[in-house]
């Protein structure tokens, strides 16, 4: 069964046979000398920026870092670029929503202390008296002509190594392993000005069936990043290299340069600037001349009180083999408050070979309304309009599609969490249908608040027909460690024998150092049908092993 994204915040990231979600950590209520101690992201957009529900009064601080987890994993390291008292935003790691992070303890707040009571009035009178007497020379106010710019924040320091060993057994099929290694390295300083940044990982097959992806290749390289960062100022950021344009929306990997400047303008945080260069293939990412794109994009951040408003845009033109040259606009904007947040993004598309009905490629809205402090209320509804043809495999872009789906949630008291959620999904070129509905209850905060079980049930119908359920338990017995068990069952109705699966997943996490982790994690998953005997049941067991080296 597909799961849905509302309940995938704390599912084991590199468990690939049960992908059903965990539920987000809960939320904080504000008292005296309490803190949440963590908090979560609530909203990515197309460009990679993360939308968090932290800000100053959470202990973040504009250019800090938070360090991003994801079940067993950790995405990267996240810089605060804008912060309000209640949200903030950041970049620098590929986040995803439901993605947490650990605020720090905040220091005890003290009751507030009573005033003493008033003097008496002639106390009152001879104070008067001497505040009238003394003369005060004015003060000619002059503002200055231009507001101070916008310095860039302090980059993050961080070099993360995975050595990953992963060994699985289907039946039928047999035995197969991979080995990999995964470096990411963010904001590395090779002088006062220049940086480096890092994303690449290194597979290589080592027996077994080959894969699906590449049969013919053992070795595979990647690389999505790896660009030199210049600062020759505090407004000016030239890069150039394999360059993940984070702050771009609709930008995607190329190799040339970008070059940006921040400032104020309009009463607003300001950052524009320019990007040209070649795309590499979107399936093994090599490089290549036949894609290429140039242009320019721009953002604006403004407070509004507690609010925060900001809205994104790129302009450039854009070659592939598959639509031809051709234009491409993307507009987001995104208002944030403690109350409220709503997000719209419209990517538009013209000229070349093909375009989308309208020249809407993709579009998307997102709304969350919290009507009181435990309740929160939101949906979303996403669109896609272009039809690309597919040139390589396996498709790296999506068909004609759209999407809605809604949710509920409800802290009902501090250890219980009541969810609801659904929706609907559609191919627009096969006329296929799917929707699902379904409820969830967490409870934070139990096992003497080192545990939290969870439980979820989804009904789905359209052209994948079934249910599904699961229970987990998250548990952190002390700091260092985190582990995960999990079981899962689901039935397609649409399928013949076999129709049911049942799921097992165990995983742990311990940081062993300040700079190592160990992470490990066992998945196994058979198919059987309560109705027929004497048949084979294909079934798998996969285990990962992973240590994770961070400076």
């Amino acid at each position: 069964m597909i799961a849905p994204p509302l309940l995938s915040a704390l599912l084991l990231a590199t468990a690939p046979a049960d992908t059903a979600p965990m539920p987000l950590p809960p939320a904080a209520e504000p008292s005296y000398g309490t803190h949440r101690g963590a908090g979560s992201v609530v909203g990515v957009t197309a460009s990679g920026r993360a939308y968090l529900d932290a800000g100053s009064e959470d202990g973040l601080s504009a250019g800090g870092t938070v360090v991003l987890r994801r079940g067993a994993e950790s995405p990267g390291h996240c810089t605060i670029e804008t912060i309000a008292p209640h949200y903030s935003v950041c970049t620098g790691a590929p986040a995803r929503v439901g993605d947490t992070f650990e605020l720090a303890p905040l220091a005890e707040t003290p009751a507030p202390r009573l005033l003493p009571p008033p003097p008496p009035e002639e106390v009152l009178g001879q104070r008067r008296v001497i505040v009238e007497s003394v003369s005060l020379a004015p003060v000619v106010f002059q503002a200055t002509s231009e507001p101070s710019p916008v310095v860039l924040p302090r980059r993050t320091q961080a070099i993360d190594l995975s050595l990953t060993t992963q060994n699985w057994s289907t039946s039928p099929g047999g035995r197969s392993s991979k080995e990999s290694l995964d470096v990411l390295a963010r904001g590395v300083p090779l002088a006062s000005w220049l940086y480096l940044d890092v994303d690449a990982r290194l597979e290589y097959w080592a027996s077994g069936q080959p894969p699906v992806f590449r049969p013919n290749t053992a070795t595979q390289f990647y690389v999505w990043q790896a660009q030199l960062t210049a600062l020759p100022s505090d407004t000016l950021s030239i890069a150039a290299g394999r360059v993940f344009p984070w702050g771009v929306p609709g930008a995607t990997v190329f190799d040339g340069a970008m070059v940006s400047t921040r400032g104020t303008l309009w009463g607003s945080h300001a950052e524009g600037g320019l990007i040209a260069g070649v795309v590499p293939e979107p399936n093994t990412v090599q490089f290549d001349t036949q894609r290429a794109t140039a242009g320019g994009y721009w953002v604006l951040d403004r407070r509004v009180g507690e609010a925060v408003f900001r809205t994104e845009g790129r302009l450039a033109a854009v070659r592939t083999p598959e639509l031809g040259t051709r234009g491409e606009a993307s507009l987001t904007g995104r208002w944030f408050q403690k109350t409220f947040e709503f997000s719209g993004e419209a990517n538009l598309g013209a000229g070349g070979t093909s375009h989308a009905p309208g020249f809407v490629d993709s579009a998307r809205l997102d709304a969350t309304v919290r009507p009181a402090t435990k309740l929160s209320v939101g949906g979303s509804f996403r669109y896609a309009g272009l039809d690309w043809p597919q040139t390589f495999y396996p498709p790296a872009f999506p068909g004609r599609s759209r999407e809605a789906d809604a949710f509920l949630t409800w802290d009902v008291v501090r250890w219980l969490r009541l969810s609801a959620l659904g929706g609907y999904s559609e191919d627009l070129g096969s006329s296929t249908r799917r929707e699902w509905l379904g409820p969830e209850a967490a409870f934070p905060r139990v096992l003497w608040g080192w545990g939290t079980p969870s439980a979820g049930y989804l009904k789905e119908g359209g052209w994948m027909a079934g249910q599904s359920a699961y229970a987990q338990l998250v548990a952190t017995p002390w700091k260092p460690v985190w582990l995960l068990a999990r079981v899962a069952w689901s039935e397609e109705e649409t399928q013949g024998p076999l129709q049911d699966e049942l799921s097992a997943t165990l995983g742990a996490r311990g940081e062993l150092t300040q700079h190592v982790a160990l992470r490990l994690s066992f998945v196994g998953r058979t198919g059987f049908d309560p109705n027929v005997t004497g048949e084979s049941r294909p079934s798998s067991l996969s285990a990962f092993a992973t240590l994770l080296l961070s400076y």
